[in-house]
């Protein structure tokens, strides 16, 4: 296996969820890693079969000065699927973005996200534009919950919303369900619901992602405690069949199998849907959840 490195390469831009980092930019530090087999190379010394440095560094700089991301998930995704377009040789992209003066006040070098792309996810990946050049879409799942306000007049809104959204269809809503609350139970309870949607490929789970944290600030009053009260939230079930593990996002989301008030309502709109090998109102059944989900009223 051989391995093409580029080092700390420093680039200024403006990405980031701040107001001040989408005025002021600020400088980002990045590192690219691209894999090779060995017997796709041999023993050839052509540059052809192999890949050309400057243009990797085009590709990132082009990316980089041209946009301006909310997520540093999202750049160095669209970074190594550009990246993995040059050559069918590759194997594996790394791409890790720091950001060297982060708008954090601790003591600390940098932050930043690796994220690593490899040619055996792609026949998974047309979502983030790596297909046959055909238009197609993805099946996406996901849980929206709420406990402050009008609950149902909060569902609804946020469900109008994420159907107004570029490149993402709703096709399947449950019925609203009322919950107890999972994890702090001072507080008032849940009415929630699970939909189904189709993404096109021409967004990805991290644009989906932003997308959706924007429309949750839009209705604003969510509590500072972890799993307290909230007008909205929403939560990416699964995207296709993609696996991915970063600290913004998981997919498929970790806590699902625990969750009696995601699987009711996902067992409602898709009875035939397998988690660990079992028909999910079986898993439901053998999981001896306790919580209460009460049917409310159907979409």
């Amino acid at each position: 296996m051989f391995k093409i490195k580029i080092k700390n390469l420093n680039l200024f831009g403006y990405h980031g969820i701040k107001k001040k980092e989408k005025t002021d930019g600020q400088n980002f530090c990045f590192n690219i890693e691209i894999f090779f087999d060995s017997r796709n190379i041999s023993d050839s010394d052509n540059l052809e079969d192999t890949v050309n440095y400057s243009k990797v560094i085009k590709i990132l700089k082009d990316i980089n000065n041209s946009s301006s991301f909310n997520l540093l998930e999202t750049l160095s995704q669209k970074i190594a699927v550009e990246i993995m377009k040059i050559s069918p040789l590759m194997e594996k992209v790394s791409v890790e973005v720091e950001k060297t003066s982060p708008p954090i006040k601790e003591n600390l070098e940098s932050v930043g996200i690796k994220y690593v792309l490899d040619r055996k996810r792609m026949g998974n990946m047309k979502g983030e534009g790596i297909g046959n050049g055909k238009e197609s879409s993805l099946d996406v799942y996901m849980s929206l919950g709420s406990n402050a306000g009008n609950r149902e007049k909060n569902l609804r809104k946020a469900v109008s919303m994420i159907d107004a959204g570029k490149n993402i269809d709703i096709t399947k809503v449950s019925s609203i369900y009322e919950t107890e609350p999972m994890y702090f139970k001072e507080q008032n309870s849940f009415y929630n619901i699970v939909l189904k949607a189709k993404a096109s490929d021409k967004t990805s789970p991290f644009g989906l992602l932003g997308y959706l944290k924007k429309i949750e600030s839009g209705f604003g009053g969510k509590s500072d405690k972890r799993y307290g009260p909230r007008v909205i939230d929403i939560d990416i079930l699964y995207y296709g069949d993609m696996s991915i593990n970063s600290d913004f996002l998981t997919i498929p989301h970790p806590r699902i199998e625990e969750r009696k008030f995601v699987l009711v309502p996902l067992a409602e709109i898709e009875p035939g849907f397998k988690i660990k090998g079992s028909v999910i109102k079986s898993f439901i059944e053998k999981a001896g959840l306790k919580e209460k989900v009460i049917p409310v009223k159907g979409w």
